[in-house]
C-alpha cells in the first residue's frame, strides 16, 4: 500500500523511517539506530545529501512509477562511498522501460476524521510518465503533482516534481543523463520549534543534474560522473507574519568521481577519486564553503572455487574543515553449499557535521561551531539460507561510536544544542524471511504472492557524565517488526497486507496496519488503500502527531504506443 517513495521506504525491515506528515511531506530515514544525517541517499549512484541538514535528503523529484529497484546497505559503507555513510546507504534506481509506453496514475484520498467543509482533510496525487527511444537510447520523462489539506491544522501540502533520465549507448561508451526538480511547500506544525510553531511553514525546492559515463577496455572498466545539486529552503515560524522570524537558505553542491576496475582470474581490483564542493548562503548560517577530496582502493579475491570471497578496501578523505580520515574495511562471504552461506564484515566510518549543526541560531535551537566529526568502528556477522521459494537471513552487529553528535538539553526550558558524546555502543540483531512466488492455496483459486517478515532489535548505551534530554540520536527503535503478505485471486484481484510494530526509546510503542485491494486487467490497475487501519495514535518524530485512518482510491493506466 504505497503511493510515494516515503510509503515504500517505511516498509523495509531495519529501516527507521520517521515522517512528520502524510502524502510525502518531510521525512527522515535512518538505519540501525543512526540519525537522519548518517544515512547516504543515492539516486542511480548520485549523492543527494544536503549539507544544510539531512531533513532535505529525501526531497527528490521521483514518482513511484519511475522506480525499478531500491538497494539498502545496512552498516558502514565508507570504504566504497566515502563521506557520511555512517550507518548505511540507500540507492534508489530508476530506469526507462524497454517498451515505448506512457503511464498515468491518479490517487484521491480522505481522512476518516474529515468534516466537510470546515476541515477538508483530503488530497489528490496525479502522475504521468513517458518512456520512449530505440535500441541505442532509452528515455524517461515524468511529472507529478500532490496537493493535500493535511490531516490536522496547518499540515497542508503542495508538491510538484519533474524527472528526466536518458540512457544512451555509443562507440565511446555508455552515457546516463539525469535531471530532476522538486518543489515541496507544507505546513510544519510541531515539526521543528514546538511549542511555538503551530502556524509555521516550510518551502523547499531542489534541482539536480548529473551525467555518468562508462567505457570498457577488455577486463578494465572506467566509470565517471559529474553532478550538481541546488536546494532552496525557506522556513517561516509564523506563516502569516514572516517578518517575525524567517530563515532562508541556499545550498550548492558540485561533485565529480572517477572509478577504474580491473577483473582478472582470481578477483577484481578497483580504485577511485572523488571531489565534492559544498556551500551555503543563509541569512541565519551565513556564507560557508568547504571542500572534500577522497580516494579509495578496493580488492575482491575469489578462493576455493569461488566459494569464498574476501573484500578489503580503504577510503581516504580530506576535508578543508576537518582534516584527513583513513577508513579501512574488510568483509568475507563463504558459501558452505548451494543453500547456506556465512558472512562477516568490519569497517570504520565517519560523518562531518552539517552547517545547521555548526552554525544555526534560532528560538529553540543553537548550533555548536566546535563540533568534531563523528567516527565509528563496526562489526557484523551472520548466516543466509536460500532454498527454492524461501530466503532467510540472521545477523548480529555492533557499533562503537565516538564523538556522536546529538541535539540535547538539560531541561525543557533550554534550547536544543548539538554536542559530541564520548562513546555510544550499539548492539543489534536482525532477522529476515521472504517467500516470493505465486504459491497456490489448496483447493481454491487463491495463491500467496509474497510473504516477508523482519525483526530488528537495537540496544544503545551512552557513556556520558551527565543525564541529558536527547532529540535525535537516542530516540532509536528498540524493537521493530515488519510483516507483509500478498494474496492473489485468479491473478487479477489481489489483497496486500502490511503490519509494523515499533518500540522507540522515547515514544510509546504502537502497531500500524495498512491494506490494499487491487484489481488489474490488461493495462489498467485500480486499487483502494486503507492506511493506519487500527487508527493508531502515534508520533514518529518531533511533536507532530501522525494521521489516523485514511482511505485512498487509485488508478493506473499503461498506454503502449
Amino acid at each position: 500500500p504505497a503511493q510515494n517513495l516515503n510509503d515504500l521506504l517505511q516498509h523495509i525491515a531495519g529501516v527507521d523511517f520517521r515522517q512528520r506528515g502524510a502524502w510525502g511531506a518531510q521525512a527522515d530515514v535512518s538505519l540501525r539506530g543512526g540519525t537522519f544525517d548518517q544515512t547516504l541517499i543515492l539516486v542511480n549512484g548520485i549523492k543527494m545529501n544536503d549539507p544544510q541538514t539531512g531533513h532535505h535528503n529525501l526531497n527528490l523529484g521521483i514518482d513511484v512509477s519511475s522506480i525499478r529497484q531500491i538497494e539498502v546497505i545496512k552498516g558502514p559503507a565508507a570504504a566504497r562511498y566515502g563521506l557520511n555513510t555512517f550507518s548505511g546507504v540507500i540507492n534508489i534506481i530508476t530506469k526507462p522501460t524497454d517498451e515505448n509506453q506512457a503511464v498515468v496514475r491518479t490517487i484521491v484520498g480522505q481522512s476518516e476524521d474529515a468534516k466537510w467543509p470546515n476541515a477538508p482533510y483530503a488530497g489528490y496525487q496525479a502522475e504521468g510518465a513517458v518512456n520512449f527511444g530505440g535500441d541505442k537510447s532509452r528515455h524517461l520523462v515524468s511529472v507529478s503533482r500532490t496537493q493535500s489539506g493535511g490531516y490536522r491544522e496547518n499540515t497542508d501540502l503542495n508538491r510538484n516534481t519533474a524527472f528526466y533520465q536518458g540512457n544512451m549507448n555509443s562507440k565511446v561508451g555508455e552515457f546516463n543523463v539525469m535531471a530532476m526538480a522538486a518543489q515541496n511547500d507544507f505546513g510544519a506544525s510541531g515539526f521543528y520549534a514546538y511549542p511555538i510553531d503551530a502556524s509555521s511553514e516550510e518551502q523547499v525546492s531542489t534541482i539536480m543534474g548529473a551525467v555518468q559515463h562508462a567505457i570498457r577496455f577488455g577486463p578494465t572498466t572506467v566509470r565517471s560522473k559529474v553532478y550538481s545539486r541546488k536546494n532552496f529552503d525557506t522556513y517561516t515560524l509564523f506563516r502569516d507574519q514572516p517578518e517575525i522570524f524567517q530563515n532562508r537558505h541556499r545550498t550548492d553542491v558540485e561533485g565529480g568521481e572517477i572509478h577504474v576496475s580491473h577483473t582478472y582470474a582470481q578477483g577484481t581490483l578497483g580504485a577511485g577519486l572523488e571531489y565534492r564542493h559544498e556551500a551555503i548562503n543563509s541569512n541565519n548560517l551565513g556564507l560557508r564553503v568547504r571542500d572534500n577530496y577522497g580516494a579509495f582502493l578496493e580488492h575482491r579475491l575469489w578462493l576455493l572455487n569461488e566459494h569464498l570471497s574476501i573484500n578489503t578496501g580503504a577510503y581516504i578523505n580530506n576535508s578543508t574543515d576537518f582534516g584527513t580520515q583513513i577508513l579501512p574495511s574488510a568483509s568475507m562471504h563463504f558459501s558452505m553449499n548451494e543453500h547456506f552461506s556465512l558472512f562477516a564484515n568490519a569497517g570504520q566510518s565517519f560523518r562531518i557535521p552539517t552547517f545547521t549543526d555548526l552554525y544555526y541560531v534560532g528560538p529553540t535551537n543553537i548550533g555548536n561551531a566546535d563540533l568534531k566529526p563523528e567516527q565509528s568502528t563496526n562489526y557484523e556477522t551472520g548466516v543466509k539460507f536460500n532454498e527454492g521459494l524461501h530466503f532467510f537471513q540472521v545477523s548480529a552487529f555492533r557499533q562503537l561510536s565516538n564523538d556522536l553528535i546529538d541535539w540535547v538539553r538539560d531541561s525543557i526550558s533550554e534550547p536544543w544544542r548539538p554536542e559530541n558524546y564520548e562513546t555510544v555502543v550499539t548492539n543489534g540483531v536482525e532477522v529476515n524471511y521472504e517467500m516470493r512466488s505465486m504459491l497456490p492455496i489448496v483447493s481454491s483459486d487463491l495463491s500467496f504472492g509474497l510473504i516477508r517478515l523482519g525483526y530488528t532489535y537495537l540496544d544503545m548505551n551512552i557513556t556520558s557524565a551527565e543525564e541529558v534530554l536527547s532529540r535525535y540520536a537516542l530516540n532509536n527503535l528498540r524493537h521493530q517488526v515488519s510483516a507483509q503478505g500478498v494474496i492473489a485471486f485468479k491473478k487479477n484481484l489481489s489483497l496486500s497486507l502490511t503490519g509494523r510494530y515499533l518500540d522507540r526509546q522515547s515514544y510509546k510503542s504502537y502497531w500500524l496496519a495498512d491494506v490494499r485491494l487491487q484489481y488489474a486487467r490488461n493495462n489498467i490497475k485500480t486499487w483502494i488503500d486503507a492506511t493506519n487501519m487500527l487508527n493508531t495514535d502515534y508520533i514518529e518524530a518531533a511533536n507532530a502527531p501522525m494521521p489516523g485512518r485514511w482511505f485512498r482510491l487509485g488508478l493506473e493506466w499503461t498506454i503502449p504506443y
